[in-house]
């Protein structure tokens, strides 16, 4: 089981390009408690790929019944 949480794990450039924003808008992120879910491991910043995942569909479903102007 911990072998596959390791594998699934992204540093924060790694989480950075796959919701194509900078490593600066997620830190920001952190610190405003706003984006997807993070962890620390000895100090390091490590993002579960599942969790990203989730988070996304989690803001399409927050923002699907706006309406746009």
């Amino acid at each position: 089981m911990i072998a596959a949480t390791v594998g699934n794990t992204l540093t924060p450039r790694e989480a950075a390009a796959s919701l194509k924003r900078s490593v600066v808008t997620l830190e920001r992120w952190r610190r405003l408690r706003c984006g997807p879910p993070f962890f620390r491991v000895c100090g390091r910043v490590l993002y579960d790929a599942a969790d990203i995942a989730a988070w996304i569909e989690e803001q399409k479903q927050a923002t699907a019944g706006q309406v746009q102007a």
